[in-house]
């Protein structure tokens, strides 16, 4: 059994004995930023200092980040954390699953917690401090003391829910800032696919793979691509499934995560993978570099936003047919060494059930992408959508109003890295 609470010194040493196992497994031992932050978490924790794990301090203290950093920006902690709890369950499967206690790192904060393995309940440490002793029942029950009885009861009630709800909470749905994005998807209760986008490539001898951005298809011109195979002197095959752009792949996590976190269902997948059949009855995320084909594009849902890939010279954009006064007919990448901005789309469009909805994250280039990605789940951009949809009238400049639209999205980057995303515009699409 594990020492009791009212042995502090002991049931601490239980805990730091535990963490020593863990760091010299083979699950974390290879990784010093792993072990950084799981150390860190274990003693802050014993010592009382919850308050203190927080993204940004841990940014600081643990993955030696400057005063400047931005979480918004920089995943490092929350990338880490994800990679940790899942090192942590496979731990206990394997190398500790016959240890006496258990260390978790649960969703949504970075305090851990730890588990009494032996009792068959897998009981919170520490528990409940003791009640102070009440007065006997008969005393209470007696002329002015029944409130007192009440009291009590309700407060013995709340403390025998508190390890329960502790351990549900990351079931706890929360809240989107944005409902009119966000609001369907959570409130849905449907599975939601996150799907990440995968270029076209072709493969050769030698492994060697070719990419053409003008071609995303096995149907599309590859003349130029045929110069380059004669040259080689080997057959290319198409492949679909060997690269992802890094921003895709990397916002494809943050809002798998952030879903999870808000209680919703969520799988990953492929977009070269996903039929008609494989959304049926769910939502469909799709976050995916917008020269890469996906579902989304072969359904031909309506867009006010259109992509030019720029194949004719001009550098590829988004394109805005009907500019308002201050906003230009397109949107083409610029910048200078190292310092750039480019631009994104996101779009929000009806599912293939009434209750589920489609929603597209699409950047010129990957990073770009990814900062789309940072848009959607980013409190204080969310609040700013709502508000914006909230003050449009009716049938206002932006087109009639309805559930579905999308955003045109400004994001800035060094070196092909996101440093921000903020709004430009946005239109309605038809509510049919």
């Amino acid at each position: 059994m594990i020492p009791s609470t009212s042995e502090a010194p002991a049931w601490h040493s239980v805990a730091l004995a535990e963490l020593d196992r863990i760091l010299q497994s083979r699950f974390l031992r290879e990784s010093k930023q792993l072990c950084a932050l799981l150390s860190h978490a274990v003693h802050e924790t014993l010592a009382g200092r919850e308050d203190g794990l927080k993204e940004y301090i841990l940014g600081l203290q643990v993955f030696n980040r400057p005063p400047d950093y931005d979480p918004r920006n920089d995943a490092i902690v929350r990338v880490q954390a994800s990679l940790l709890r899942k090192r942590l369950a496979d731990y206990y499967e394997h190398e500790g699953r016959d240890s006496a206690l258990h260390i978790e790192l649960p969703r949504g904060g970075y305090a851990v917690r730890f588990i009494d393995a032996t009792d068959a309940s897998l009981k919170l440490l520490p528990a409940a401090l003791p009640v102070a002793e009440e007065p006997p029942v008969q005393q209470l029950v007696r002329g002015r003391y029944w409130p007192t009885l009440l009291t009590g009861m309700a407060l013995g009630a709340l403390l025998l829910a508190l390890p329960v709800l502790w351990l549900t909470r990351d079931r706890w749905p929360r809240k989107p800032e944005s409902p009119a994005l966000w609001g369907s998807v959570i409130d849905s209760k449907a599975e939601t696919v996150v799907s990440f986008g995968v270029p076209l490539f072709f493969s050769g001898g030698m492994g060697f793979f070719v990419r053409d951005t003008a071609v995303n298809t096995v149907t599309e011109d590859t003349g130029r691509l045929k110069h380059l195979f004669d040259a080689f002197g080997y057959t290319f095959r198409p492949q679909e499934d060997v690269y992802t752009g890094i921003g895709d792949a990397i916002g494809t996590h943050y809002v798998a995560t952030w879903l999870q976190e808000r209680g919703v269902h969520t799988t990953v997948a492929n977009s070269n993978y996903l039929g008609l059949s494989d959304i049926e009855d769910k939502n469909l995320v799709v976050i995916s570099s917008a020269r890469f084909q996906t579902l989304l594009q072969q359904m031909k849902r309506p867009d006010l936003f259109p992509f030019d890939p720029g194949n004719d010279g001009p550098g590829s954009g988004f394109s805005v047919p009907n500019p308002l006064p201050g906003e230009l007919p397109v949107y083409r990448p610029t910048g200078t060494v190292g310092v750039s901005t480019s631009y994104a789309v996101l779009s929000l469009w009806p599912g293939r059930q009434p209750h589920t909805r489609m929603i597209y994250l699409s950047g010129i280039e990957t990073w770009a992408t990814q900062g789309a990605a940072n848009y959607a789940i980013d409190r204080d951009r969310l609040l700013d959508l709502q508000r914006r949809i909230d003050q449009d009238p009716p049938n206002g400049p932006r087109g009639k109003k309805s559930p579905y639209f999308q955003v045109l999205i400004r994001v800035e980057g060094k070196n092909n890295r996101v440093r921000t995303s903020s709004y430009i515009t946005h239109r309605y699409l038809p509510a049919n």
